[in-house]
C-alpha cells in the first residue's frame, strides 16, 4: 500500500515501535543481507538497500512524524482504490477458476496497477504465471512482493520453483530455505526442496525434508500429496544397497522412532500419546510398541535383580514373565474388540500397550536401584510409575482406540487384571 507501511514491513516491526525496536531489527536484517555475507545475490543486495533506506526513515524521529503524516493522508486517498483493486482481484480468481489464465492475468494486473502494493494479487498472478509457463514472469512478480513485505514465505516458494525450472537448482534451494525460515510447517517447500536436493544427488538430504513433507501433509489431511512424498523416498530408497536399507531401518527403529514417540508422551500422556502415535506408519507403530515392550522387559529383569541382589533367580524365566505383561494386554485388547469392533487396529495395540509399559518398568528399574539400603524412597516410584502407566493406558483407549470415556474407564482396570493375575501365576509357578 502506502510508502511508510512499506517502510515498517521492510524492518518488520509496527508503527508504534520505539527507536530501540528498530533499531534492533535493522542489526537483525542487515546481519542476514549484508552484500558481504551475500556475494552475487541481487536479491539478498536490494533487500539491504530497502532495510538501510526503511532505517534511515524511521531511526529519525523528524522525518519519520513526517512519513506516518504522509502515510495517513495516503491511505485515505486509497480507500476507494483499494475497494476497486479488490473487485478486479476477485474477478481474477473466478477467472482463474474457470481456467481462463490470461484473462485472470489481465484482472490481478488491473489490480496491482490501481493498488501497486496488493500481495495477493501479485501472488495470484505470479501462480498463474507459473502454470502456463512464464518463469521470467514468476520471478518478476516474486522479486516485487518481497520488496514490499520480505516476509511473505509464497514468494519464496514460488522464486525457488521458478529458478528450480530454469536450472538453477542451488539457487532453488536457497529460496525455499528462505520460505521456511519465513513459515516453518511450510510442506510443500519442504517437498520441492526435497526433490532438489535429490537433484544434485544429496539423497540424505532429499529423504530428510521429503519426510518431514510427509508429515506435514499427513498432519494437514493432504493425502495425495502424502502418497506422492512417500513414493519419492521409495524411489530413493530403491537406490540404496539392500544392506544398508536394512541397517537404516533398524537404525530408526532403535535410535530414533521410540524416542522422539517418548518425549511426546511419557511425562504428559493425556496430550502426547495420540500425537506420537499418529506420527508413526503401521509398521512403524508396531515395531515401536515392540521395542518398548522389551525395554520395559529388560528394566524388570534389571530391577528384580537389584532388589534381590542375593537371589538366584534364573535369567530366561524373568524374562518370560517380563514379555507377559505385554502378550496379555495385545491378546487381551483383541479380545475388547469382540464387544467394541471399531475400537483401535493391531498397530494401535502394540502401540498402547508398549507405551503403557515403559513407566511400569522404569518404575520397577528406579525402584531396584534405590531398594536397598533406602527403600522407603521407593514409595514416589511406585506411586509415579503407577499413576502414569494408568493414564497412559487410559489414553491409549480413549483417544487411539477411540472408546467413550465410560467404556474405557471399564476397559482399563479389566485389561489390568487379567494381566496382573497371570503375572502372578507365572511368578507362581516359574519363580517359586
Amino acid at each position: 500500500m502506502g510508502k511508510a507501511e512499506n517502510y515498517y514491513k521492510i524492518l518488520q516491526v509496527s508503527p508504534d515501535d520505539t527507536v530501540e525496536a528498530i533499531k534492533a531489527a535493522f542489526r537483525r536484517l542487515a546481519r542476514r543481507y549484508h552484500p558481504d555475507l551475500n556475494p552475487d545475490d541481487p536479491v539478498a543486495a536490494e533487500q539491504f538497500k530497502l532495510i538501510s533506506q526503511a532505517y534511515e526513515v524511521l531511526s529519525d524521529s523528524n522525518r519519520r512524524r513526517r512519513y506516518d503524516r504522509e502515510f495517513r493522508s495516503h491511505r485515505q486517498q486509497q480507500t476507494k482504490q483499494t475497494e476497486t483493486a479488490q473487485n478486479f482481484y476477485l474477478k481474477g480468481i473466478q477467472q482463474s477458476q474457470a481456467k481462463q489464465y490470461q484473462q485472470a492475468i489481465d484482472s490481478f494486473t488491473k489490480a496491482i496497477e490501481i493498488e501497486p502494493s496488493f500481495i495477493d494479487a501479485y501472488l495470484k498472478r505470479c501462480e498463474i504465471r507459473y502454470k502456463i509457463g512464464d518463469t521470467q514472469g514468476v520471478l518478476q512478480d516474486c522479486y516485487e512482493v518481497i520488496k514490499i513485505d520480505p516476509t511473505v514465505a509464497k514468494a519464496y516458494y514460488y522464486q525457488g520453483r521458478a529458478r528450480y525450472r530454469l536450472g538453477y537448482t542451488q539457487s532453488a534451494i536457497k529460496a525455499y530455505t528462505e520460505a521456511l525460515y519465513q513459515e516453518t510447517n511450510y510442506a510443500q517447500a519442504y517437498y520441492y526442496r526435497g526433490l532438489a536436493y535429490q537433484e544434485l544427488k544429496e539423497n540424505a538430504l532429499a529423504i530428510e525434508n521429503l519426510q518431514t513433507a510427509a508429515e506435514l501433509f499427513r498432519s494437514q489431511g493432504n493425502w495425495s500429496a502424502y502418497r506422492l512424498s512417500k513414493k519419492a523416498i521409495k524411489n530413493l530408497d530403491r537406490g540404496k544397497q539392500p544392506l544398508n536399507r536394512f541397517f537404516c531401518g533398524v537404525g530408526s527403529i532403535i535410535f530414533k522412532y521410540p524416542w522422539t514417540s517418548l518425549a511426546l508422551f511419557l511425562f504428559n500422556p493425556a496430550g502426547g500419546l495420540l500425537p506420537a502415535f499418529s506420527r508413526l506408519e503401521k509398521g512403524q507403530a508396531i515395531a515401536v510398541g515392540i521395542f518398548y515392550g522389551a525395554l520395559a522387559d529388560l528394566w524388570f529383569v534389571g530391577g528384580t535383580y537389584l532388589s534381590w541382589p542375593n537371589s538366584e533367580f534364573p535369567l530366561l524365566p524373568l524374562l518370560a514373565i517380563g514379555i507377559i505383561p505385554f502378550l496379555s494386554l495385545v491378546v487381551t485388547s483383541k479380545f475388547i474388540r469382540i464387544f467394541y469392533p471399531n475400537s483401535g487396529n493391531l498397530e494401535a495395540d502394540f502401540f498402547v500397550v508398549g507405551a503403557f509399559l515403559i513407566p511400569v518398568g522404569l518404575m520397577a528399574l528406579m525402584i531396584g536401584i534405590i531398594s536397598f539400603p533406602l527403600s522407603i524412597l521407593a514409595l514416589p516410584f511406585l506411586i509415579f510409575g503407577c499413576c502414569y502407566a494408568i493414564l497412559t493406558l487410559y489414553a491409549g483407549c480413549s483417544q487411539i482406540w477411540n472408546l467413550a470415556e465410560a467404556k474405557a474407564a471399564f476397559v482399563v482396570p479389566f485389561m489390568l487384571l487379567v494381566s496382573s493375575s497371570l503375572c502372578y501365576l507365572a511368578w507362581k509357578t516359574i519363580i517359586e
